[in-house]
């Protein structure tokens, strides 16, 4: 990797900190107030997404190690951490209250998981396969992302702070960008991959829950 490129990737994971720390703080102390339109079920299955692609970054990273590998695992390593964080402060504040929501969010993306496994059987992938991880993180984060855009819509998105809704896009860009330059610099492999199909649907799961809760806010 070139100086330039490095001092590049090297920017893009000190913002991909800063903003995971903004996030998980922001959403920490709003929910210390109100959770309204936030799930746990939404929490939940994002720490189940998050830890997907931290075996996945370690994999690619055994496979080819690099900078930039070592980076993107630091940057997932913060985000189980944040996550477990705001999804603890709704427990210990009694907040995290399941509802038919969370429960619809769970039986989707488990039909997703089922169709993805029998896919997988048929071309005799195993669940360790990066490929099969990559999907398996879409049912778990993109279908979330989805119903709770629409619980936002329904209840209101109070529970939401804005700057965690700024910062989301920017954390899921800056890992797109960490992606392109580990696919410069050791090129294309499963778990490259896999981590793409993710993290794109991550993004566009975003901003649909982003426009619901422009919309009631």
């Amino acid at each position: 990797m070139s100086s330039q490129n490095k001092m590049i990737a090297d920017s893009l994971f000190g913002v991909q900190i800063i903003c995971t720390l903004v996030f998980g703080g922001s959403q920490f102390f709003r929910m210390l107030t109100t959770s309204q339109g936030v799930s746990i079920s939404w929490f939940v299955c994002w720490q189940v997404f998050l830890v997907l692609n931290l075996i996945l970054a370690i994999r690619a990273h055994h496979n080819q190690a690099s900078r930039v590998t070592l980076q993107t695992i630091l940057s997932y390593a913060a985000w189980v951490t944040m996550v477990a964080l705001d999804l603890g402060v709704m427990l210990w504040k009694g907040t995290g209250v399941w509802n038919g929501r969370d429960t619809a969010t769970l039986v989707f993306a488990a039909i997703g998981i089922v169709a993805t496994l029998m896919v997988a059987r048929k071309k005799r992938l195993a669940v360790t396969d990066p490929m099969v991880k990559g999907y398996l993180a879409v049912f778990f984060k993109a279908i979330p992302q989805l119903t709770l855009a629409y619980n936002v819509f329904m209840v209101g998105g109070a529970g939401l702070a804005g700057v965690a809704i700024v910062t989301g896009h920017i954390t899921i860009l800056t890992r797109l960008g960490q992606l392109w330059f580990s696919i410069r610099e050791a090129g294309w492999d499963r778990n490259r991959i896999g981590s793409a199909i993710s993290e794109i649907a991550n993004e566009c799961s975003w901003m649909v829950t982003t426009a619901a809760w422009l919309m009631v806010s």
